[in-house]
C-alpha cells in the first residue's frame, strides 16, 4: 500500500498505449524503444481521447518511449482543454534486454525453463543487466512505488492522465493496492484500456474503480490475450435489476455464446433469468453457497479440451464478486473494488496460464458506451 498525506480525493486514469508494430509482429518489446504506433494504435488512441474528452485533468504523465509519447499526443490533441504532457523515467516498460524484439514463440520454445519461470513465479524471475543480474518485475514494483510517492502529494485533489505500458500499469496498480509483485500476471491490460484509480483522502487504501474497459473502441468483450483456450466467466452484481439495468446487460451480453449461468441468492436467479431471456440454450445453475472458489476449480476442470473456450455467467452481490475478485488478484484482504449495476467483470482461467486472469472490471460494452459516459469518466 502507497503511504502518502492526501488530504483530498484524487483520481488517476490510466491509459496503456496503442497497439504499436512490435505488438503486431508478436514481438517482445520491454524497455526497447524501437517499437512505434501502428494506425490501427492511432486510430484507437484518437478514440480514446474522446472517450476522455470531459475529464478536467491537471497534468498527463507519460513513459519517454515512442509508442507512450504517440499515444499521449494524440489523447491531448483531442482533449477540451490543453493539458501539458510530462514525461516521467519511472512509467518505462519492464526491462526485458534479452528479450527484446524477439518473438513470443521462440521465447517460449527456445528459453523454455526462462519463460516458466516468468509466467509462474515473476517476482523471482532473473535476467543480466549491465549491473549484473537482477530481477526486472521487482525492479518494476520498486519503479510504480517512485512515482507514486513523488506524483501524487503534486496533485492533491485532482484528476491526472497517466499513458504507459501493460507492464507498468500492472505495477502501478499492484503498488497502489497494495498487492505483490508475484502477482503480477493477474491483470490483463489491452492496448488503449482504460483503468480507474481512486485515492482517498489521508492516504487510505487506493480503490479501483474500472480497470482495462475496452468499450470505447467497440469491442464487445477484452480480447483473450492467454490464447482461446479455457474458462472465461462473466459476473454481474445482483444488486440492482430495474428494466434500464436488465436492458442494458441483454445488449452486452447479446453477442456472447453462454454456456451456463450461475447464480448466487434469490435476486441473483430473478437477474440471471431476465437478462438471459435472448440465450435459452443457456443451462441455468442457481446455488446458496457462497463458496465460490470451490466450484469456480470443478468449472474449470470440466471445460473443455483442445483450443476452446467456454463462457459463462456469474451473477451474485457485490460483495461476493469484490471477494473473487480480490483473491484472483493476490489481495491479502478484500479490496475496494465497486461493482456497477449494468457492467461485467471479465475473468479469463486460461489452459496455458498457472492462475486466472482479470481481464477486466466494470465493462461496459460498446452499445452502452454510445448512451452513457464510461464509469471511469462519470
Amino acid at each position: 500500500m502507497i503511504k502518502t498525506q492526501i488530504s483530498a480525493p484524487t483520481q488517476v486514469i490510466l491509459v496503456r498505449h496503442g497497439r504499436s508494430t512490435f505488438n503486431e509482429q508478436g514481438r517482445y518489446q520491454g524497455a526497447s524503444d524501437e517499437s512505434v504506433l501502428t494506425e490501427k494504435g492511432l486510430e484507437d488512441a484518437h478514440q480514446t481521447g474522446l472517450a476522455l474528452r470531459g475529464r478536467p485533468f491537471s497534468a498527463i504523465y507519460t513513459s519517454p518511449l515512442q509508442r507512450t509519447q504517440q499515444t499521449a499526443q494524440e489523447i491531448q490533441s483531442i482533449l477540451r482543454r490543453s493539458v501539458p504532457i510530462e514525461t516521467h523515467p519511472d512509467l518505462k516498460e519492464v526491462d526485458l534486454p534479452d528479450w527484446a524484439g524477439l518473438p513470443y514463440k521462440y521465447v517460449r520454445e527456445s528459453m523454455a525453463a526462462d519463460y516458466r519461470c516468468w509466467t509462474e513465479h515473476p517476482h523471482r524471475f532473473e535476467m543480466n543487466g549491465p549491473q549484473g543480474v537482477r530481477r526486472p518485475v521487482q525492479d518494476l514494483y520498486d519503479q510504480a512505488r517512485q512515482f507514486w510517492q513523488q506524483i501524487l502529494p503534486r496533485h492533491v485533489g485532482q484528476a491526472l492522465l497517466v499513458v504507459s505500458h501493460g507492464g507498468t500499469m500492472r505495477a502501478l496498480m499492484g503498488t497502489a493496492l497494495g498487492l505483490s509483485c508475484r502477482h503480477f500476471h493477474t491483470l490483463q491490460q489491452s492496448n488503449c484500456g482504460i483503468s480507474v484509480l481512486h485515492f482517498p483522502e489521508q492516504g487510505n487504501p487506493a480503490h479501483l474503480e474500472a480497470m482495462n474497459d475496452t468499450s470505447h473502441l467497440g469491442e464487445a468483450l477484452p480480447k483473450l490475450k492467454a490464447g482461446r483456450q479455457g474458462l472465461r466467466l462473466l459476473m454481474v452484481p445482483s444488486e440492482e435489476h430495474h428494466l434500464q439495468i436488465v436492458q442494458s446487460l441483454r445488449t452486452l451480453l447479446h453477442p456472447q455464446d453462454l454456456s451456463f449461468s450461475v447464480s448466487q441468492g434469490d435476486r441473483a436467479q430473478l437477474l440471471s433469468k431476465a437478462i438471459l431471456s435472448e440465450h435459452p440454450q443457456t443451462v441455468q445453475l442457481h446455488i446458496q453457497s457462497s463458496n465460490f472458489h470451490h466450484w469456480l476449480q470443478t468449472l474449470n476442470r470440466r471445460q473443455p479440451s483442445g483450443q476452446s473456450i467456454m463462457t459463462g455467467l456469474l451473477v451474485a452481490p457485490s460483495h461476493l464478486l469484490q471477494q473473487m475478485i480480490s483473491h484472483i488478484m493476490g489481495a491479502e484482504q478484500v479490496l475496494q473494488l465497486p461493482q456497477l449495476s449494468g457492467r461485467v467483470s471479465v475473468v479469463h482461467c486460461p489452459t496455458t496460464q498457472p492462475g486466472p486472469i482479470l481481464q477486466a472490471m466494470n465493462f461496459a460494452g460498446p452499445a452502452i458506451f454510445q448512451t452513457r459516459t464510461l464509469a471511469c469518466v462519470s
